[in-house]
């Protein structure tokens, strides 16, 4: 089997799907809103006729979420988190909280120092996190 290595492209990327992660619902939420609800210009025939196409809204909602691309792919992202947050140890479950759930933006090192783990040994535990969620989405 071979591994993928993660390049910093692809730990930037899976560092921002777990920021995305944790505020999925919302993120979800608001791209359904957004396909429900969308945005029409206004007419300017005020009368008119009636339609002589007969819809079917339920159908056309469910399929608008099918073929969303964007919608589509924050639901896997909830789904893989999901898994991977399952798959996370308690310490490695402390680090994605301190990291991503924290409102103080702790950066790696400031992280690394409240677990008093050594600079390096905290970018070996970051490596560690994102791949578990990397494996997760596919990417390696």
């Amino acid at each position: 089997m071979r591994i993928i290595e993660l390049t910093k492209g692809k730990l930037k990327y899976l560092e921002e799907s777990y920021r995305d992660y944790v505020e999925i619902d919302y993120l979800i939420a608001h791209r359904i809103l957004e396909l429900d609800h969308p945005w029409k210009e206004p007419e300017d025939n005020i009368g008119g006729g009636r339609s002589s196409i007969i819809t079917k809204l339920q159908e056309q909602i469910v399929v608008r979420h099918d073929e969303d691309k964007q919608l589509q792919r924050l639901i896997n992202l909830q789904k893989a988190g999901d898994r991977a947050i399952k798959r996370l140890d308690d310490e490695q479950l402390n680090i994605f909280k301190l990291k991503f759930k924290e409102t103080n933006y702790y950066d790696w090192e400031t992280i690394g120092e409240l677990i008093h783990v050594s600079k390096p040994t905290i970018y070996r535990k970051r490596y560690k996190l994102l791949e578990i969620l990397g494996k997760e989405l596919g990417i390696c």
